[in-house]
């Protein structure tokens, strides 16, 4: 049988809890685990409510993945009301798991008012009324639905582009805290986003309303608590802000108490150990309790280290111990953290912990665990580009490419690679380095001498090849040479030096393509497209003029530090114009210096040509410089969210959409060229005449000279020359007989083109003795 039939994985750990979506979810709450640092911080934050600490604002600061918004949802399903089935469920979670007098005691029994909201890129107020909204909602007292009509006018109104001062939005908490006799608990999810949005718009003033809500006083004995999620440090946020704007965010971040949220490697372990559950008992159990007992002893310096106990070896098998201990660091270090760590126990990717259960069979003669091989090919195949974001991502690309040069080697010498590989990205000279027992004991199920002294054999092997090699002073193989390009150092004098325009630099690394007047071009059978240019202070406005001279528009993207007061109607030769302006250009600015450092390092540093491992991370970084570039410029330039401004023919002009754009680009066309004849042929109706064209052109003149009286100039079929003959000369009226013996080619007059019959300036041209045409100042007639 399969380990599928012995063991089952939680529910909760296969998936992140969203507060808004699970605010009110009983079985979010279900197999929640309250860590050392959960009950750490879930202390400190009740004597903050019970005011035995000075502060009642709190920033719950860790890196993604880390259980933050688990924990969140258990505090505030213990400040719930007393009914309430998520505060029972929390109190039994409490109650079962601490014995510590001061949390139990300082749990409110009323509850408080619960004001949740994931946040959005958005000012802080909409965010902080939106909370608001959801608190009252769940709340549910009668006074609620007064509120709300209001909270959701002060809403509609900031939505709309109106200013709401700050006084009206405190107004009513007070309000709230007065008439409803509760305390507020204030839950931002994502609040770093409300603090990149007051970064795009270059200030504090939207943040103010933060500080002014923590230095609220109680009203009536009760008050507002503030409790803010982030992913960096409050001030990190702040840091391409002016000193005198980081100075205010100073002023904000004094009154908030930053818990740092991160967990030990035992703890995550433990965390493993809860989501796997076993469905099994007698024999099975017995040899697993051996398997423990034998893998204490081996790693029982390492497993001291980490305070981990046997009876925690025996729950997270079938995971090899080492696999346990090495997969929490890797997390850490290159991945999200617990997320990750919980993505690999549960989900259904290649090479994780559910499907290693599902496609392993145990029988009485052996206990199989999931190794340390195995969490390496689940890191290739499944964390991926994420990897280049890493500081040390260079250890990872030498490994993966020696371990990629050697797949003509057997399988166990790649798995003895992958393993010693593992070791050294996350540990090169700690207790968990790649010894060579340690390595051995990595690769076996438990206690076997054959297997264990057949992977000294194999290391043997791969140090005789020259694969690996082994650091004798402190007893630690190695997979990689390393490299000694400082590419971090080198990037940062590549910036340095990097004094171009942004204009300038998105000119030359991220060009625009012409955009097409799509609607017109499909109903006048004419192709007309704008020229897109970036442009900033360095253009003159009142010279414009297309580049190339087949263009139908020009359209550009402003740049520059300020918005000139106006812009100009057309280009010198008459043609239509539109621009377009983001408010806050900044961190687009940042990416694209990066991106061009980047650029420039990959072409010119003429250490790379003999370092591969830092040339390869070099351009896996540059890859992802340019995706996050791209992304950035649609965003700073995306019309739906309400910060971009568009002038067309030097009026300001609402755009809301890059579908309003493209029609007005269509609309410009019809004005400009309302004139144009409408010719549904692609060989002539172009700016530049192919071969085909030129040829059809010369059989039609032909045609005409010799074959003037005849129907169609005796054409038959549906060769080049005989479309070009009824798209320009049947379609549009020129030839036609007017009577059974003559034809003509003049055209009708309904067909809006001008046939010249006393031209200025003109020069016959005579075929075979008639006289067919003349050239005019203007045109042909």
């Amino acid at each position: 049988m399969n380990l599928s039939s012995y063991f089952t994985l939680q529910r909760r750990y296969g998936r992140s809890i969203n507060l808004e979506r699970d605010f009110n979810d009983l079985s979010a709450l279900d197999g929640y685990v309250l860590t050392d640092k959960s009950v750490e911080t879930l202390k400190r934050i009740l004597l903050g409510i019970s005011g035995d600490n000075k502060y009642n604002c709190w920033t719950l600061t860790g890196v993604y993945g880390t259980g933050k918004s688990a924990f969140v949802h258990f505090l505030i399903s213990l400040l719930a009301n007393s009914k309430n089935k998520l505060k029972r469920k929390a109190l039994e979670i409490a109650n079962s798991s601490l014995n510590d007098d001061i949390i139990l005691s300082n749990i409110p029994d009323n509850g408080m008012i619960r004001a949740i909201a994931v946040s959005q890129r958005e000012a802080i107020s909409l965010t902080i009324i939106r909370a608001l909204i959801n608190g009252l909602e769940d709340f549910g007292s009668k006074l609620s639905k007064d509120f709300i009509s209001v909270l959701e006018d002060l809403e509609s109104r900031i939505k709309d582009g109106k200013t709401v001062q700050n006084t009206a939005i405190i107004s009513i908490i007070k309000d709230i805290l007065l008439q409803t006799k509760s305390d507020i608990i204030l839950v931002i999810d994502e609040l770093g986003k409300n603090l990149e949005y007051a970064v795009y718009n270059q200030g504090a003033e939207d943040l103010y309303l933060l500080q002014q809500l923590a230095e609220l006083e109680a009203i009536d004995g009760h008050r507002i608590y503030i409790l803010g999620i982030l992913h960096q440090a409050f001030t990190e946020y702040g840091q391409r802000l002016a000193t005198i704007q980081r100075n205010e965010w100073s002023k904000i971040t004094g009154r908030f108490e930053d818990i740092a949220f991160t967990e030990s490697t035992g703890q995550m372990i433990r965390l493993v150990a809860e989501a796997i559950k076993p469905t099994f008992e007698g024999n099975l159990e017995q040899k697993i309790d051996h398997y423990s007992s034998y893998w204490y002893r081996q790693l029982e310096s390492i497993f001291k280290l980490e305070k981990i106990e046997q009876n925690l070896i025996k729950n997270i098998y079938p995971l090899h111990p080492l696999s346990a201990l090495i997969l929490p660091i890797l997390c850490v270090k290159y991945a999200q953290n617990d997320r990750t760590l919980f993505t690999f126990i549960t989900s259904d990717e290649p090479f994780s912990f559910k499907k290693f259960l599902e496609e392993t069979a145990i029988d009485d003669d052996s206990l199989p665990t999931l190794k340390l091989d195995q969490i390496y090919d689940y890191f290739i195949s499944s964390v991926g580009m994420g990897l280049t974001r890493v500081v040390n991502f260079q250890r990872w690309v030498e490994i993966y490419d020696l371990i990629n040069d050697a797949k003509h080697l057997d399988e166990d010498s790649l798995k003895l690679l992958k393993a010693i590989g593992l070791l050294n990205l996350v540990s090169i000279t700690g207790i968990t380095r790649a010894t060579r027992n340690l390595v051995a004991h990595s690769l076996c199920d438990g206690d076997d001498d054959d297997r264990f002294n057949y992977w000294q054999e194999k290391i043997d092997t791969l140090l005789r090849q020259g694969l690996i090699t082994h650091r004798k002073q402190i007893d630690e193989l190695r997979i990689w040479k390393g490299s000694d390009y400082n590419i971090d150092a080198q990037l940062e004098s590549y910036l340095k030096q990097e004094q171009s325009s942004l204009a300038k630099l998105l000119s030359q690394l991220r060009p625009l393509k012409p955009i097409i007047a799509q609607r017109h071009s499909y109903q006048k059978g004419t192709l007309r497209y704008f020229e897109r240019h970036y442009l900033d202070s360095s253009v003159d406005l009142n010279n414009l003029e297309c580049e190339d001279n087949s263009a139908d528009g020009w359209l550009g993207y402003w740049l520059g530090e300020e918005i000139p007061s106006s812009f100009p109607q057309k280009t010198v030769n008459g043609l239509p114009v539109i621009f377009i302006a983001a408010n806050s250009l900044q961190v687009l600015r940042l990416q694209a210096q990066e991106f061009s450092a980047l650029n420039r390092m990959n072409n010119e540093a003429k250490e790379l040509q003999s370092d591969g491992v830092a040339r390869k991370e070099v351009r896996y970084r540059l890859m992802e410089a340019q995706k996050v570039l791209d992304e950035t410029l649609n965003s700073v330039f995306d019309f739906s969210r309400g910060e971009c401004r568009c002038w067309i023919g030097g009026n300001l002009t609402k755009i809301d959409s890059v579908r309003d754009l493209n029609s007005y680009l269509s609309v410009l066309c019809d004005e400009t060229f309302s004139k144009s004849p409408i010719l549904w042929n692609e060989l002539i109706n172009r700016r530049n005449l192919t071969s085909q064209g030129s040829k059809a052109r010369r059989e039609l003149i032909t045609a005409m000279i010799n074959h003037f009286s005849f129907p169609k100039f005796g054409f038959s079929g549906y060769g080049p020359e005989v479309t070009m003959y009824y798209s320009l000369l049947q379609e549009t009226g020129i030839h036609r007989p007017i009577s059974s013996a003559e034809n003509t080619l003049k055209p009708s007059d309904s067909k809006g083109f001008v046939f010249h019959t006393t031209p200025p300036l003109r020069k016959y041209y005579r075929f075979s003795g008639r006289r067919v045409g003349y050239l005019c100042a203007d045109g042909w007639g």
